[in-house]
């Protein structure tokens, strides 16, 4: 997709093209969102009652029409230009103080500042910013400007009931009056802001680009069907060695067929074939079809998917501990997925005027299956919801096949593959960042240099796993249901090596063998990708293709081989933190060959059909890695009451991750993946293995490390005063912040030298500071250390802004074809 004309601009602020896509930017932002609407599950379900949902559902749509204002600024202005990145990323330590106080949004924590009025504040601020950023964009066309002021009285008088609810409650000494008065002051604060922006029009909701808004809420989507797969991970309990039964594996399984499922129904025809509904008309039909569409009907479908995640996470904490079975659960769980249907069904009536009978279906069977699943165990009603949900795909392929089929021919390229990243390779990405995610929760509950040593491991087998489907996407370009169905398969298999990570190495007691059963799941990811090449070569009689499925095959089989003899190895069982020097080695053995091998075979056999497709995939988990780590920073102090420490230390480590953002995405990512284009053959096979599949994992590793000592930084500063000292850090966590650091700037700067040839001065002595930064501050408190750190490479930021180094485009969405021409990532492209 290419732009349409000049940038217009006013002082600093830059207009929205009409054809631009969404920044790696905003994706960032919307991972904070999305930790945000994640804390909602985890409150709902410590308040698992008829009480705790309604409050949940009031959070959600509160945070919702919060993000749907940073969806409609970034249509209209781009956040990646002057100041405004600087500005985002402030807005996203407030969203993220914000996310921490979702537990106390309705009930105050004793100690710590008020949280309700925490709350109420980050709201305002988050809530207000896009309305100020956009009113100082359009202060020059009188017109517009007439229109933004329109959009400010709702705005204003939601803001202020919600502080009100922070703070009238506090008059009164009857707790159950106090729940009543904020309660319904957030009720009344919501009708306000969705209620009269809906009567005064669209006159302020205009869209510049429809591509934008279509991809910004599937993206919002997407991530949340992620992070429905996290609350599933979440169940068994972050980085724990629960006992591996089978109920519990087959809990999983089923659950990520499920969420599998609904992601189908949305990316199959409902995405794309509404975004050609919104191009075909203009004006103000345009304007209020994408708001009411979007905006609103998008609304139920996220709370579905919220629902989802609380259903499936209560059932699955049932299958570990058994406990006596509710009537709660089961109805939240078929009620998610019916308000899901119902918000998709409404959305396929409103953007495409037909009736989808296939969500009619599923809406109708998971309602009437509902009085059965109450009376079944818990993995009953998980199977028989899958039955209902599945039956909705099963039923477009026979029964519905005509409608369906001549739906995907009137979407016409938009239905095709494109050589972007398509939403089940994100999705894809979203599972393994999870997995990654669990590594970093395993290092905190073990941060000794055994710990350490493990969770490396772990990681690195985890990375390579992944470049072999970024590997087998790249050659193979297939959007056929089969293909699909494989990626759901391939997504469960994920989830359950997740669950399985702290016992990679060392077994717990009770259950099955953890190492087994983690190498097992291991084996059937790879030997899937290997089993992908073999057929597509098979069926393309291709012997380029051949030879690549035989290179590839033999280093593969024989990690696995090495890795199934030391999961077979006898130890003692119990304690997940004692390793053992013989499976160390055979692990070191089994990585040296999978990662060797890659060297050894014959570089031609690495070959690289897109170079965008291929830096995209490694551009984006490094963006999602980031976003991850704030759920790990977050997950740190999940029980404590945030204090004014506590707000520092969020937001220098929100300053910190943007800081490593810059550092790869103000240039040195669309550099990357110009060289790579710019090459051809052995040199660009050998640029895309050693730059990206090599040189990515330390960035990856130090990103794990560095949400490690975030999260034993936030962990230990409690709620003492600001300026009471809290002791050092250990020598593990502050090595893994500090350390994670350097490792990310070294690996940075070797990727830009094999990229460009050449070396940086700036980031080798930001480097050197910060490798002086380990001895110097580790007798310090850690939030002088964490200060000390984000002042380092904020002034390399500065420094490289001021003398206009980086600041390139930063689109999913840009200019194809010459790739000098090109300003970042492919779109995220249809299937």
């Amino acid at each position: 997709m290419r732009n349409t004309g000049p940038v217009a601009h006013f002082g600093r602020i830059h207009l929205a093209e009409r054809a631009a896509g969404v920044s790696r930017l905003e994706l960032f932002v919307d991972l904070v969102f999305v930790y945000a609407f994640l804390n909602v599950t985890s409150v709902t379900a410590e308040q698992f009652n008829l009480a705790g949902v309604p409050r949940g559902m009031l959070l959600l749509a509160l945070l919702w029409w919060c993000w749907v204002h940073y969806a409609w600024l970034g249509n209209a202005v781009r956040l990646t230009r002057g100041a405004l990145p600087a500005v985002t990323f402030g807005l996203a330590a407030t969203l993220f103080v914000m996310a921490l106080t979702v537990r106390e949004a309705f009930v105050d924590r004793p100690g710590g500042l008020p949280g309700p009025l925490v709350f109420a504040v980050g709201y305002v601020l988050a809530r207000g910013g896009p309305l100020l950023i956009a009113t100082l964009a359009l202060r020059h066309d009188p017109a517009k400007l007439r229109q933004m002021r329109r959009a400010w009285p709702p705005a204003a008088a939601g803001m202020l009931l919600l502080l009100a609810s922070a703070l009238l409650p506090g008059l009164v000494d009857d707790r159950l009056v106090q729940d009543v008065i904020r309660f319904g002051l957030v009720v009344l604060a919501l009708t306000v802001e969705y209620g009269v922006i809906f009567a005064i029009g669209t006159g302020a909701w205009r869209l510049r680009s429809i591509p934008y808004w279509a991809e910004r809420h599937s993206l919002i989507i997407l991530i949340g069907f992620g992070e429905t797969i996290i609350a599933i991970g979440l169940s068994q309990g972050a980085a724990v060695a629960q006992p591996l039964t089978w109920p519990v594996i087959a809990g999983v399984l089923v659950s990520v067929l499920l969420v599998g499922s609904l992601w189908w129904t949305y990316f199959d025809i409902a995405r794309f074939a509404a975004e050609q509904a919104l191009e075909r008309i203009s004006g103000a039909r345009r304007a209020r079809l994408g708001r009411d569409a979007y905006s609103y009907l998008h609304l139920p479908m996220m709370g579905g998917l919220i629902l989802v995640s609380l259903g499936l996470k209560t059932a699955l904490a049932q299958l570990r501990v058994p406990s006596e079975p509710t009537l709660l659960g089961p109805l939240v769980l078929y009620g998610g997925v019916a308000l899901y249907l119902i918000g998709l069904f409404a959305f396929e009536v409103r953007t495409l005027r037909f009736i989808g009978r296939s969500p009619l279906l599923g809406i109708v069977l998971t309602l009437g299956l509902l009085p059965v699943a109450v009376n079944l165990p818990v993995l009953g009603q998980l199977c028989l919801l899958v039955a209902a949900t599945g039956t909705m795909a099963l039923a477009d392929t026979t029964v519905f096949r005509h409608r369906h089929r001549i739906l995907h021919q009137e979407m016409g390229p938009a239905g095709e593959a494109g050589g972007g990243v398509t939403p089940k390779e994100l999705f894809l990405d979203l599972v393994f960042v999870y997995a990654f995610l669990q590594v970093s929760a395993l290092l905190a509950e073990d941060p000794t240099w055994s710990g350490l040593l493990r969770g490396l491991l772990v990681l690195t087998v985890l990375w390579w796993a992944w470049c072999a489907y970024v590997w087998l996407a790249c050659a193979v370009r297939s959007e056929a249901a089969v293909v699909r169905v494989v990626m759901v398969v391939v997504v469960a298999v994920t989830a359950v090596i997740s669950i399985a990570v702290p016992q990679a190495l060392a077994d717990a007691r009770g259950g099955l063998s953890g190492p087994l059963v983690f190498v097992t799941c291991y084996a059937v990811l790879r030997l899937s990708q290997i089993a992908a090449l073999w057929v597509t070569a098979w069926r393309e009689q291709d012997p380029d293709r051949r030879a690549q499925a035989v290179a590839t095959t033999w280093p593969t089989l024989v990690a696995l081989a090495v890795l199934l003899a030391a999961a077979l190895v006898p130890e003692p069982v119990g304690d997940i933190r004692l390793l053992s020097p013989p499976r160390i080695a055979l692990w070191l053995v089994a990585i040296a060959v999978d990662l060797g091998g890659a060297r050894l075979v014959d570089i031609a056999r690495w070959r690289i059909w897109s170079a965008p497709h291929w830096s995209d995939r490694f551009g984006l988990i490094v963006i999602i890695g980031l976003g991850e780590a704030v759920i790990a920073i977050g997950a740190a102090v999940v029980y404590t009451p945030v204090s004014g420490r506590i707000v520092v230390a969020a937001v220098l480590g929100t300053a910190l991750l943007g800081a490593l953002w810059w550092i790869y995405f103000g240039g040195d990512a669309d550099v990357g993946e110009h060289a790579l284009a710019g090459r051809t053959g052995r040199a660009r096979s050998a640029l895309a293995r050693d730059a990206y599949a090599y040189l990515h994992l330390p960035m990856i590793a130090g990103i794990v490390l560095v949400s490690l000592g975030l999260r034993k930084t936030m962990a230990g500063l409690g709620v003492q005063p600001l300026l009471v000292d809290v002791p050092p850090l250990g020598v593990v966590p502050h090595l893994a912040l500090v350390g994670g650091v350097l490792l990310y700037l070294v690996a940075d700067e070797a990727f830009w030298r094999l990229a460009t040839g050449g070396w940086r001065r700036r980031r080798l002595l930001t480097a050197a500071a910060v490798a002086v930064l380990i001895p110097l501050t580790a007798p310090v408190g850690p939030l002088r250390a964490l200060g000390a750190l984000v002042g380092t490479v904020l002034l390399l930021v500065a420094v490289e802004v001021a003398g206009g180094a980086g600041g390139q485009r930063d689109d999913l969405s840009s200019p194809t074809g010459d790739p000098a021409s090109r300003s970042g990532a492919q779109p995220v492209q249809q299937e």
